[in-house]
């Protein structure tokens, strides 16, 4: 899991109309090293918009209307 794959998936969601996208949230449960990169990633390309540059064990990002958590597996 990358950040050009999250976005391809969200597209795909956004995209299929038999989807409901009010209030859905879609969370992703990644391994310690996949989960970390995902975090640095995020971290990097919203620098200067999140005040917290620390990777954290949760976090959560919204795109097109929908809210992608990402929890470390333990």
């Amino acid at each position: 899991m990358n950040f050009d794959k999250l976005i391809e998936i969200v597209s795909e969601i956004l995209e299929n109309e038999k989807i409901e996208k009010n209030g859905l949230i879609l969370t992703y449960q990644l391994t310690q090293q996949v989960h970390l990169d995902m975090n640095l990633e995020l971290l990097h390309r919203t620098q200067g918009i999140n005040t917290n540059n620390e990777p954290t064990d949760e976090f959560e990002v919204e795109i097109g209307g929908i809210l992608i958590k990402f929890i470390k597996k333990v």
